[in-house]
């Protein structure tokens, strides 16, 4: 278990951090926080209003990891604070440690009076994994995995769309769409699908095919046909462009609301488009939006975190194509913002409308289940 997991979950679960550490924390004051002496992993106000900085180790096991350690935390001794109060550093290192580590750093922290302390990375792992299902358990209705796909924008469902605006249309054939696809006879068009399929997560079509040999697909009342005639296109066709290369027209405001209405309207479950929106607004909160990768690289740590907390295996470019485009679908909802940053990762933050969202998806599922369970008590 590597250290930033190990971070997460003892921050997460304070009652046994303050056991490992014997101390009285009143609040965290930073967390990764880059100084002159240092990267402090951590540090808290303790109760006499001190600040305690924590240097956190995994096993430690071999000298180049020892010496790392101790010249850290003699660099975090180094730190004043207002009026030059002096802060109580402490090692907290996995219990895990070989004997004759141990010893070199009881040695040195006796020394360099430095708080040495323990906790147990097997416990820590169980109490991590408890988090992360947690995290993501079903809270009502059974949810869906999320799904990686291509579709980048939601902004694409115009795409799909697009025919039944011109044609004014509220049921079209698989044939229909072959100039706006450049689909040919009897083959099969994964972009086309996918399109379809997004359609369908948000309640906009219907597929009216029923086993016949002809695929056909109908507007929804409710949605669908708003959708459609609130489509902003006269831009677009008055621009002379081909209908092939129309592959983004931008969401009016009506069509966002009606996206948003679609996205509450209870039937989550299985809509994965809607699913992956509610991961990633779960994952913004849970995580405080550190990080979304700006290209395909991930690193290790974050590529484990997000799959233990998607219940996905992933590769890394899988999932950061995943967090980009969920990313941007929550932006065009105005669900989330995403903060440009000089690194090789951007930061995400709900908006209020993002937060209200997920607490009204969590509320409905939550109401579900208990619906579901209530009379279950009579026995």
């Amino acid at each position: 278990m590597n250290e930033l997991l190990v971070e997460w979950t003892l921050l997460r679960q304070q009652d046994y951090l303050k056991q490992c550490l014997g101390l009285n924390l009143r609040r965290k004051l930073f967390q990764q926080y880059s100084t002159d002496f240092g990267r402090i992993d951590f540090a808290h106000e303790i109760g006499d209003g001190q600040v305690a900085i924590t240097e956190l180790e995994t096993v430690i096991d071999s000298r180049a990891k020892l010496n790392y350690c101790l010249n850290q935390t003699t660099e975090y001794q180094k730190i004043r604070f207002h009026q030059g109060e002096t802060p109580l550093v402490i090692i907290l290192v996995a219990d895990e440690t070989p004997q004759a580590f141990k010893k070199a750093l009881a040695e040195f922290a006796v020394s360099n009076r430095i708080l040495l302390k323990y906790y147990s990375l097997a416990l820590v792992n169980k109490l991590y994994k408890t988090l992360i299902e947690e995290a993501v358990r079903n809270s009502g209705v059974p949810l869906s995995k999320p799904v990686a796909n291509n579709f980048t924008h939601l902004a694409c469902l115009n795409r799909f769309i697009l025919p039944f605006y011109e044609k004014d249309a509220t049921e079209l054939q698989r044939e229909d769409f072959v100039e706006y696809f450049s689909l040919r006879s009897g083959v099969a068009d994964s972009h086309f699908k996918v399109h379809k399929h997004m359609a369908e997560y948000f309640d906009l079509i219907i597929d009216t095919s029923q086993g016949n040999r002809l695929s056909s697909f109908r507007l929804t009342d409710t949605y669908g046909v708003r959708f459609r005639d609130n489509l902003n296109y006269e831009f677009v066709l008055r621009r002379g462009i081909g209908k092939a290369q129309v592959k983004r027209i931008g969401l009016g405001i009506e069509q966002k609301r009606i996206l948003i209405e679609s996205l509450i309207n209870g039937n989550i479950g299985d809509k994965k488009a809607k699913v992956n929106i509610l991961y990633f607004l779960r994952f913004v909160h849970l995580t405080e939006g550190i990080w979304v990768p700006r290209g395909r690289n991930l690193d290790l740590q974050k590529t484990e975190f997000a799959n233990n907390f998607l219940s996905t295996n992933y590769t890394q470019g899988v999932l950061s194509n995943w967090l980009n485009f969920v990313c941007t679908h929550s932006e065009e909802l105005g669900l989330a913002e995403r903060i440009k940053t000089n690194t090789q990762y951007d930061r995400a933050m709900l908006t209020t409308l993002g937060s209200r969202v997920l607490g009204y998806i969590e509320i409905d599922l939550h109401l579900k289940r208990e619906k579901a369970q209530i009379p279950l008590q009579i026995t």
